[in-house]
């Protein structure tokens, strides 16, 4: 794989924008330079000019159900390849897969699908496949409250009976891909469900839940660090009983994602967490579902009939505008929103990539823009829209 410079950029790194430009080398970021410097030992053909762009890690979603009519649940390696290209084409370079409740059977059918497919993109790394590579899985459930569902299928909950051969299903440790799982600790076997997840590996978020400050203290003490579409799904704020609320916005060690779509959340609330928890504890998450990119209609998802109108979900079983079931941004449009409320761009990029990254667990390495790590990088405009990306060290163009 031929070296190649990325030149004329505004570079985002964490602490600011800075122009410059970056040499990949074997799929790596080899040169990290400034619009004084100026590499050697490269030919004209290797230098590419992104005529003055934004060059920023590509963004990572930990929480997405589906897009451009794909169910991450419900197909197959061919659904999986094209909704990754969507991703990618997007600025999403990797992404978890995400399970809501369901049979055993059916997680079974679904995670073998993700797991046959993420092979298949190991197996074909380094060879421009132009696609978001898929990281792991989120199971968002079924361990979660019956009382804060929202458009999660209370028929198919658990609680945690003490139990371990019963997580097999989850963790089964036979797979390099990283498990994710949203949990509230106030169910039946909650803290011990949560203990068990982390010894084995897993990420415990902590979602769809009324736990009360104390609960989530066990919680927090056995391995949960992270909540889950934060502040959804949640019991309010409330002056007389702060819950998960009130315990996310000020517990310093807790990150939190949102769906930043201003409908899962109002701006002001975004602003309002943004100004509380600053942006290093903050991800975004997309949790787009299968009608994402589609436009408006009504859809069937997970056996659901499910209505979108002007970039909002809807159960339709509900009078008005129901439940929102989902959502159908997507990570671009979420920077773009966050961007818009004020927030500066490398702030808002890190919540689409560093972020989220460092809470499944994965390594700074693969979302960072320095010497050594991981060439998965993505060039957009002022609109936010993309440019070009790089992944395993190769260039996809997407616009001229």
């Amino acid at each position: 794989m031929a070296p190649f410079v990325l030149q004329n950029a505004r570079v985002v790194l964490e602490t600011g924008v800075r122009p410059g430009g970056v040499v990949i080398r074997d799929g790596r970021i080899a040169m990290v330079f400034s619009a004084e410097q100026s590499p050697t030992g490269l030919g004209e053909n290797e230098s590419i000019d992104v005529r003055g762009e934004f060059l920023a890690p590509g963004m990572i979603d930990i929480h997405i159900h589906g897009s451009t009519g794909v169910d991450v649940q419900a197909t197959d390696s061919a659904g999986l390849a094209k909704l990754s290209e969507f991703l990618l084409a997007e600025g999403v370079t990797g992404y978890f897969p995400t399970f809501v409740p369901t049979d055993e059977h059916s997680y079974s059918e679904a995670r073998a699908a993700i797991e046959l497919y993420s092979n298949q993109q190991t197996e074909s790394q380094g060879k421009n496949q132009g696609a978001a590579r898929i990281l792991g899985i989120h199971f968002e459930g079924p361990y979660v409250s019956e009382h804060r569902c929202g458009a999660l299928r209370p028929e198919y909950f658990r609680e945690y009976e003490d139990d371990a051969a019963s997580l097999d299903i989850f963790t089964d440790g036979s797979s390099r891909l990283r498990r994710l799982m949203t949990v509230a600790p106030e169910i039946q076997g909650g803290i011990e469900l949560t203990h068990e997840l982390t010894s084995r590996g897993a990420r415990v978020f902590i979602g769809h839940s009324q736990a009360d400050p104390d609960t989530l203290d066990l919680a927090f003490e056995a391995g949960a660090r992270h909540l889950t579409h934060f502040p959804n799904a949640l019991d309010p704020l409330h002056h007389r009983k702060p819950g998960a609320v009130a315990w996310g916005l000020l517990h310093a060690d807790v990150t939190v994602d949102c769906i930043a779509d201003f409908h899962h959340v109002h701006p002001l609330m975004l602003r309002l967490i943004h100004e509380t928890k600053r942006a290093d504890r903050i991800a975004l998450i997309s949790d787009a579902i299968m009608p994402a990119g589609l436009g408006d209609g009504e859809f069937s998802v997970w056996d659901e009939a499910i209505a979108v109108r002007n970039g909002r979900t809807s159960l339709t079983r509900q009078p008005g505008e129901g439940t929102i079931a989902g959502s159908v941004i997507t990570m671009r449009q979420a920077l773009k929103n966050m961007v818009s409320l004020g927030v500066p761009i490398h702030e808002a990029v890190w919540m689409a990539s560093i972020v989220p990254a460092g809470a499944a667990g994965i390594e700074r390495e693969s979302v960072s823009i320095k010497e050594g790590a991981r060439a998965d990088l993505i060039v957009f405009d002022d609109d936010i829209a993309m440019r070009f990306a790089v992944l395993d060290g190769s260039l996809l163009r997407f616009t001229d």
